[in-house]
């Protein structure tokens, strides 16, 4: 009797998540003479997984194709008396507004015309201001510990808070101050749902960790005049998408290795370095059950480090202790 209300309140919640991590695709078609199309049909596909969506274009020639899984997708655009026009290669990024506008001639419906530049990332849509980390730069730039969140530090306006969380840096990453806020006046979103602990704390789960590097497909950080739907925090905001499968099967497996022999001695260390060894390894797979159907992803990572730490810290004197004081 209860299961009809419970599964609605999931499904629910699951749009809700879905809203904040979609992408729009929007644009106007006109013909040679620059006058505007109406009731052209404009198909998008997703490369990865086959999936389409079906639009066609107002009164003026504008169509949009609202809240899109964030993935590279293939434009198509037909109407009778004109060649269809083919766009490729367009990728929408999480939370993002992208614009193509298409020009149709007068032709038969054979002659396809197919257009693979890529159009201008700039956002035409919305004020907002923000910084997307994508796939390449999570992969090629060195990052110490592995914690996504810490390349958040690459965007304008964000800077590391002067003290780190007392656990690893593996763990927990940075703090970060975004727009000169405190770092608990920042919220951080994983495929729409806040990550932040009971604190407000950065972002970690259950185990006091954040998702592994390999399960990241991209984040944005969001600074300025965003959206009204992210009004929970009164700072700056990192929302991050998971990756997923898809008709190719694909995956990583990794070890990365870090240890007291690459390590110079501390100041304070008067003898030798404290012994360090972190090991991070995993793995991560994705791919079809169903081509054009469904699709699966999951990903492992392990941590394992032993660490010793130097702590240094000021205590009185035997003056102080007797009262007198400088």
């Amino acid at each position: 009797m209860h299961i009809v209300p419970r599964t609605l309140l999931l499904v629910l919640l699951a749009s809700s998540a879905f809203a904040q991590t979609a992408a729009r695709l929007a644009g106007t078609v006109v013909d040679g003479t620059g006058a505007a199309l109406p009731g052209v049909t404009l198909t998008a596909g997703q490369m990865a997984t086959g999936l389409t969506r079906t639009v066609r274009s107002d009164r003026e020639g504008r169509f949009l194709f609202p809240n899109l899984p964030p993935s590279v997708y293939r434009l198509r655009a037909e109407r009778d008396g004109f060649r269809p026009v083919v766009r490729e290669g367009l990728e929408v990024t999480v939370a993002s507004s992208l614009t193509v506008d298409l020009t149709m001639e007068v032709g038969a419906l054979d002659q396809q015309v197919t257009i693979t530049d890529r159009p201008s990332m700039v956002n035409t849509q919305t004020s907002d201001l923000s910084f997307l980390v994508g796939e390449m730069a999570m992969r090629e730039l060195p990052l110490n510990g592995r914690n996504y969140t810490d390349l958040a530090l690459l965007t304008p306006g964000v800077a590391a808070f002067p003290h780190r969380d007392g656990g690893s840096v593996v763990a927990h990453g940075l703090a970060m101050s975004m727009n000169g806020r405190d770092p608990r006046s920042n919220i951080y979103l994983l495929d729409g749902t806040p990550q932040n602990d009971f604190t407000n704390a950065p972002a970690s789960s259950a185990a006091g960790t954040a998702l592994g590097l390999e399960a990241i497909r991209e984040f944005r950080v969001e600074l300025n005049n965003y959206s009204a739907e992210f009004g929970r925090n009164s700072g700056g905001q990192v929302n991050a998408l998971t990756k997923s499968g898809g008709n190719q099967l694909h995956g990583t497996l990794y070890h990365f290795l870090r240890n007291d022999n690459f390590d110079a001695r501390n100041f304070f260390d008067p003898t030798k370095r404290p012994e360090f060894n972190r090991n991070q390894y995993g793995a991560s797979l994705g791919g079809p059950v169903r081509r054009d159907k469904t699709f699966f992803f999951g990903a492992y990572e392990s941590l394992r480090e032993r660490l010793g730490r130097t702590i240094s810290t000021v205590v009185p004197d035997e003056t102080a202790r007797q009262g007198i004081l400088p």
